[in-house]
């Protein structure tokens, strides 16, 4: 159903807060992030439940006296995504966003199982891979169905753009 489509997205809009280390400059040489501390931090700040998949984060050199948010890189899943950074607060945090959409593979096994249950009656299980994708046409997810005689069939989800639609083919059995 087309309802559901927006429900499959995990929206990264809001912001992160992030609490960032900040390194003491000479009198000549204004204070700077540790760079690499805040790098470390965005993947939990990005995705929360699998960081794992952000499998790289590029910050440049970020000076306390600059103005306006800082842009860094991550790719999440093979996909490079454009990523924003305030510059420090009073407080010494830092707000993490991007407007990138996610889809989390357990939604996408959802929607599978929702549409086999026609053509193979009951759906046993039906799992995903991997955990999280930008929500980018081309981006596939596969998922592992496990009909009611406990047989498996391997599918491909494949996203239709960023809307979180996906196209499912079965994998011919090799």
């Amino acid at each position: 159903g087309g309802g559901r489509r927006v429900d499959l997205m995990a929206r990264l809009l809001a912001l992160v807060v992030v609490v960032v280390v900040v390194g003491c400059g000479s009198p000549d040489r204004p204070a700077a992030v540790d760079v690499e501390a805040l790098e470390q931090a965005i993947p939990a700040g990005l995705v929360p439940d699998h960081p794992e998949v952000v499998t790289v984060v590029a910050c440049p050199e970020i000076t306390l006296d600059g103005l306006g948010p800082v842009s860094c890189t991550a790719i999440i899943s093979g996909v490079d995504i454009p990523v924003k950074v305030t510059r420090p607060d009073h407080l010494d945090q830092m707000r993490v966003s991007t407007g990138v959409s996610l889809v989390r593979a357990v939604d996408v096994a959802v929607e599978v199982g929702e549409r086999l249950v026609a053509d193979l009656g009951d759906v046993g299980e039906v799992t995903c891979d991997p955990p999280v994708r930008v929500a980018r046409a081309g981006q596939q997810f596969t998922c592992i169905v496990i009909d009611p005689s406990s047989r498996a069939h391997r599918f491909v989800a494949t996203l239709s753009g960023i809307d979180a639609s996906f196209r499912l083919e079965l994998v011919p059995k090799g």
